[in-house]
């Protein structure tokens, strides 16, 4: 069992079970472009802001548009993703649970979605009282992982430092992330999205309910 002070959650992959209808929102962003799917593409936007992720698809796919164009249209695609698809992952409720019941760990998201798209899912699952502070890259001028500026940003939010901080993540990108800040992580591996290295990580696990996961947190299971 380890003794941290705060608990920083991914959101997409890691909570929520969107990572898969991030697959279609992002094959029928690519259609108006006439560009293919990709995983290389998923796993190298992993964490990024809407922002940026359509920056380097422009300069990736040398497109002519402005930037603005790109940045509605993929809003637009991957809007449902989070009004409408996205469920939580199954253990995510009862480990937020626990941890709020013991009440001696400060929590966050910490994630590459906007703002207003963590609300949503915060008020969507009746969230709010799971979280001391929801961090997104609005808050970081839109640096999205594996910089790891939200990440100690989100720090800095609990008046926690950094090496006291835990990462729970689902990227490469994440892990990286969290590893630039000074902070542990564990990765909720999923075979049907993860793709990368996660040699570096302090913990892998397949699920939220993995006992394994609640003695690392320090977190009581029963």
């Amino acid at each position: 069992m380890t003794n941290f002070k705060a608990i920083l959650f991914d959101m997409d992959g890691t909570l929520i079970d969107s990572e898969l209808h991030w697959v279609v929102a992002e094959t029928k962003f690519g259609e108006k472009f006439n560009i293919p799917f990709s995983w290389e593409w998923i796993k190298l936007i992993n964490g990024k802001s809407l922002t940026e992720a359509s920056v380097m698809y422009k300069e990736r796919h040398s497109l002519p548009n402005p930037i603005e164009e790109i940045i509605a249209h993929k809003a637009s695609c991957s809007e449902a993703v989070y009004s409408d698809h996205s469920l939580p992952l199954l253990g995510a409720e009862d480990l937020l649970a626990r941890i709020k019941k013991q009440n001696d760990k400060k929590t966050a998201i910490a994630s590459g979605a906007s703002l207003d798209r963590i609300r949503k899912i915060v008020d969507r699952f009746s969230w709010h009282n799971y979280f001391d502070a929801l961090i997104s890259t609005d808050h970081v001028d839109y640096v999205g992982k594996p910089d790891p500026a939200i990440f100690l940003y989100a720090a800095k939010e609990l008046g926690i430092s950094p090496g006291d901080c835990v990462v729970v993540e689902d990227s490469e990108n994440g892990l990286n992330a969290a590893k630039r800040a000074g902070m542990k992580c564990v990765v909720r591996f999923d075979e049907r999205w993860c793709h990368g290295d996660f040699s570096g990580a302090d913990l892998v696990v397949n699920s939220l309910t993995d006992k394994k996961i609640y003695d690392f947190l320090g977190i009581k299971y029963v």
